[in-house]
């Protein structure tokens, strides 16, 4: 019997690989057309050749395309909402295989650093708020969860966790920030991406700040106006929403990617040397191993 944990790997991995069994399903559409089709042509024979009925079936209008669409995306639209959760964590597995892994192997090793700490001026507030040079940790939401489950526990709320009558529920999420410093301080590049990952590698959360980007430029376009031009350079962070899954994630690390110059090799081929930098991995404080 399969364990919690291998039961939802092994659906991660069939959410992140779609249209395995597309070339089955699009036969047995198309064999339902063609099945359709036909019997709409046999209706329409009968309909002309039989005068003796008072009503005529009616004429079958062509669906417009957006119709046809509102089938499909309708539905789907619906399963999204009622799944925020499983959809957010198969998202972070798709965007990991698709841009955050491939992105990362194109940086050398040698490009890759830790975010320094001043130990003058920066370090763990209560254990919830880590601190370091270009980024901030906030695990507030967190603290909440623990203190809340530490009072139902003391009050004999939860003695035993009932197990699911399910295969797969919706997972409970907790949702926790990082703040990036959107340039890097060295070379003055703006940032690429910055994200969260557990203590197994998998993306929590992640964010290029782009709408943040286009609002500043919008907002420096307008020299006349003072204020919105103060506005766009008072903060140089970025804020990356992550969450974090009760009874699985124990640790966290936080990285940044920033955009770096580009160089020639010999062969005379251009390419971006961008720098990564990552926190150590900061363990869940307070319980990180209750379920909920």
């Amino acid at each position: 019997e399969m364990s919690r944990e291998a039961e939802w790997d092994a659906f991660m991995l069939k959410a992140i690989k779609p249209g395995e069994d597309d070339d089955d399903e699009d036969e047995e559409d198309d064999d339902e057309e063609d099945d359709e089709n036909e019997e709409g042509d046999k209706d329409e024979d009968e309909g002309s050749t039989d005068n003796n009925n008072s009503e005529s079936p009616p004429e079958k209008e062509e669906l417009s395309l957006a119709a046809r669409c509102d089938k499909f995306m309708l539905p789907w639209i619906g399963c999204i909402q009622e799944h925020r959760n499983i959809y957010s964590l198969i998202s972070n597995a798709f965007y990991q295989k698709d841009y955050i892994d491939p992105l990362e192997d194109t940086i050398s090793e040698s490009l890759k650093k830790p975010f320094a700490k001043n130990n003058a001026e920066i370090g763990e507030m209560d254990g919830y708020v880590m601190k370091f040079t270009g980024v901030e940790i906030d695990l507030g939401n967190w603290r909440e969860h623990v203190e809340a489950d530490a009072d139902d526990n003391g009050n004999g709320s939860f003695e035993e966790e009932t197990p699911p009558t399910i295969p797969m529920e919706e997972p409970h999420l907790i949702n926790a920030y990082a703040k990036f410093r959107l340039t890097d301080p060295s070379s003055g590049q703006p940032i690429e991406v910055a994200y969260i990952k557990d203590q197994k590698g998998r993306l929590l959360g992640f964010d290029s700040f782009t709408k943040r980007d286009n609002g500043a430029e919008n907002k420096d376009d307008d020299e006349n106006d003072g204020e919105k031009s103060a506005a766009a350079t008072v903060s140089n962070d970025g804020e990356c929403t992550f969450h974090i899954v009760p009874g699985e994630t124990t640790s966290i690390a936080a990285y940044a990617i920033y955009r770096g110059e580009r160089k020639e090799d010999e062969e005379g081929v251009s390419a971006r040397e961008d720098f990564l930098y990552h926190t150590p991995e900061v363990p869940l404080p307070g319980g990180c191993n209750q379920k909920k």
